[in-house]
């Protein structure tokens, strides 16, 4: 639904891929726990930097500033997003790799078992 959302509004989606996702609840909760612990920790941080969560997708965020949207989608240890506004893509990705251990992917090639070819 993400990706036909981003095809339809004509945006670029881009690729975070987490360094400790699993590091964030280990101690806490132990390995088993640390999938929903890193999620809470994730979520949290984006409902209080002003993003909601779409209510049909709980992995799904999103953020409007004035009439541009941004979409957050988290699986796991991988988060993709885009925006109408490239500007928008810059500064999350450069608010969530300084927070977080995060490595940028850029444009989105591969998310889990699709290969993705954005062009005009």
């Amino acid at each position: 639904m993400f990706l036909a959302y981003a095809t339809y509004m004509d945006f670029t989606v881009h690729h975070i891929d987490v360094k400790s996702a699993f590091l964030y609840g280990k101690a806490l909760y132990g390995l088993h726990q640390a999938p929903h612990a890193w999620y809470e920790t994730l979520s949290k941080h984006l409902l209080d930097n002003g993003f909601t969560r779409v209510a049909i997708d709980q992995t799904l965020f999103k953020q409007k500033d004035g009439g541009d949207t941004i979409l957050v989608k988290i699986y796991v240890d991988d988060i993709i997003f885009g925006s109408t506004n490239p500007r928008l893509c810059k500064e999350f990705e450069e608010v969530m790799c300084s927070n977080f251990e995060m490595s940028s992917m850029g444009v989105m090639k591969f998310f889990l078992v699709l290969q993705v070819d954005q062009s005009e």
